[in-house]
């Protein structure tokens, strides 16, 4: 057969188990766009890195429950607005608390372990111990506000070096972040002229800069091993960040003194001995390090952007933090955690600052096991829902986005 005759036949195979799949879904799905055959509502979505800007305009046909069809099967439904959300989360949240495996990059990359994309029982075990883990080293003791306290002067000498010229600070404030989190995690501050560690945040940022759900790849894996598939520069980024996180890992069990711990994964470690093998694992190990930089680094760092960037164009509001922090703390020391209570209106403006950015207006997608329903509607087994924190944020019954002018 020619190749014309071959891809006919395939197309054809695809509408009728297509057609077959169409008839078997449960009624009363949420409202959405027509599908197309085979490709569902891909050609509908830009792929844009503003995502959530496009499915903002679902909302105002649609209302805060929406269905798309991303490729022949995968069902993706949208929730937006207040009331909507926190059913889902909070409300429903058992029934959508679980993260979905049908998503072919997820699959790839994370295999259902680790802390972001991990199910089940095993990862419950392992999201409790990181969470205890990160208090007992680090989280709220004073070993990371110094490592912070550090941090921030090192970071404001190399700004400093610049002489006041103009800069991007992005990749600055993403290694200071990265620091912090490497000091918890491994026990040792990088040098940010290291060759590994530079490597380290060039691989986030290609993760963060080409992983998204609407991506083919998710729904036609064949794509994925295609020259400059977005798919296969993020697995090979993730590798890399792996192999890296092994060899910290390997150079730490040389080196394990179950007396003396040192950071993150010494306490990994002498867990490991104990605990259940399926959660804890040198597999989850890595993945787990890989999770903690690439979700720490990126959010933290991008929410100090626009802090810097809120303050600039809102001088009288730079000018009020720093009366308040000269009256309250002086000149002499760096701000503690301690000093929290008296710094009010600098605790407001970093609080305005995350509503006002909202750096994840997508929360993180999640599935359902079974048919649910919600709101009135069918929500079928296995979809991936989203939900659109942007909104949410703005004040009152406002559609638009907040600018600036609202800080």
């Amino acid at each position: 057969m020619s190749p014309l005759e071959v891809f006919l036949i395939a197309l054809v195979v695809c509408i009728i188990l297509y057609s077959f799949v169409l008839k078997r879904s449960p009624k009363n799905l949420p409202p959405g766009p027509m599908p197309l055959p085979v490709v569902g509502n891909l050609l509908d979505i830009p792929s844009s890195k503003q995502l959530y800007k496009d499915f903002l305009k679902y909302r105002e046909k649609y209302g805060d429950v929406v269905r798309l069809v991303l490729g022949p099967f995968q069902n993706v439904i949208l929730v937006f607005g207040h009331t909507a959300i926190h059913k889902a989360l909070i409300e429903q949240g058992k029934d959508f608390k679980y993260r979905p495996t049908g998503l072919y990059i997820i699959k790839k990359i994370f295999h259902g372990k680790g802390i972001t994309f991990g199910n089940g029982d095993a990862h419950q075990k392992l999201r409790k111990f990181t969470l205890v883990a990160l208090k007992d080293f680090g989280v709220g003791k004073k070993s990371i506000e110094e490592r912070i306290q550090d941090e921030a002067r090192i970071l404001a000498e190399e700004l400093e070096s610049h002489g006041g010229q103009p800069r991007d600070i992005q990749k600055p404030l993403q290694r200071a972040v990265a620091n912090i989190i490497a000091g918890i995690i491994y026990g040792t501050r990088l040098d940010y002229g290291d060759p590994e560690f530079i490597r380290l945040i060039q691989n986030i940022d290609t993760i963060f800069s080409n992983a998204s759900a609407n991506l083919p790849e998710n729904f036609f894996p064949f794509l994925a091993y295609l020259p400059n598939s977005k798919a296969r520069t993020v697995f090979n980024a993730f590798d890399d960040m792996s192999r890296y996180a092994r060899k910290r890992i390997k150079e730490h069990r040389a080196t394990f003194d179950p007396d003396n711990i040192r950071d993150f994964v010494d306490l990994y470690l002498k867990a490991e001995e104990h605990e259940d093998e399926a959660a804890l694992n040198e597999e989850n190990m890595f993945r787990v390090i890989v999770d903690l930089f690439n979700a720490g680094t990126e959010t933290t760092s991008t929410t100090l952007a626009w802090a810097i960037l809120y303050l600039m164009t809102n001088p009288d509001v730079q000018d009020k933090c720093q009366k308040e922090i000269l009256e309250n703390v002086g000149s002499v020391r760096p701000v503690s955690l301690s000093d929290k209570e008296h710094l009010q209106y600098l605790n407001v403006t970093i609080k305005e600052t995350l509503r006002l950015a909202c750096i994840a207006p997508l929360v993180p997608p999640h599935t359902v096991l079974e048919d649910t329903q919600f709101e009135g509607y069918t929500i079928p087994k296995e979809s991936t829902t989203s939900t659109l924190f942007t909104l949410i944020l703005t004040f009152g019954k406002r559609q638009k986005s907040s600018t600036r002018r609202d800080f």
